[in-house]
């Protein structure tokens, strides 16, 4: 039997035409995927830039705030040295707040610092090393406790502040 030279020919050229169809199929694929890995990488791009933006943004905001609050803080140390100096001469200083007031405002005061606390006792609360108030208190007490106590709402909406401007910002 002899074998026709076209018919081998056209066998052969049939089988490139499949091999090149797959090829190209092949090819066409890994452009798709190709494609889609570009766009992921240019996503996570974006989001890391993002990122980065809003750390920083957020770093701005907190350190704005802890500026503006050490000069609160500043600023509240100088009443209170000013208002001892003034409440030294005064007759009346030493007269003590009614005990059931006085005591009211102290377990106040210890609830709050209380639930302040850190858990981890490692070591001291550094956020309050002043002497712990007795169980009674004069009205000179109650009086250099209320710059301190507006210091502290007045930080604390600093506070409040710098997150509303952070949220205002991420909503735009």
């Amino acid at each position: 039997m002899k074998i026709n030279p076209g018919i081998i020919g056209v066998v052969i050229i049939a089988g490139l035409s499949v091999a090149l169809v797959r090829s190209c199929s092949e090819a066409s694929n890994l452009q798709s995927e190709n494609d889609v890995l570009r766009s992921d990488n240019s996503l996570q791009g974006q989001v890391i830039a993002t990122q980065a933006f809003n750390f920083n943004r957020f770093n701005q905001v907190a350190e704005h705030a802890n500026r503006l609050n050490s000069l609160i803080d500043t600023s509240t140390e100088e009443t209170v040295i000013e208002y001892r100096e003034i409440l030294r001469r005064e007759k009346t200083c030493d007269l003590p707040v009614p005990a059931d007031i006085a005591g009211g405002l102290l377990k106040y005061a210890h609830r709050l610092r209380a639930s302040a606390m850190h858990t981890d006792s490692n070591g001291p609360d550094t956020a309050d090393d002043r002497a712990v108030a007795t169980n009674s208190m004069t009205y000179c007490q109650a009086v250099l406790w209320i710059k301190p106590l507006l210091a502290v709402i007045e930080k604390g909406n600093n506070n409040f502040a710098g997150i509303r401007q952070i949220e205002l910002e991420r909503k735009n």
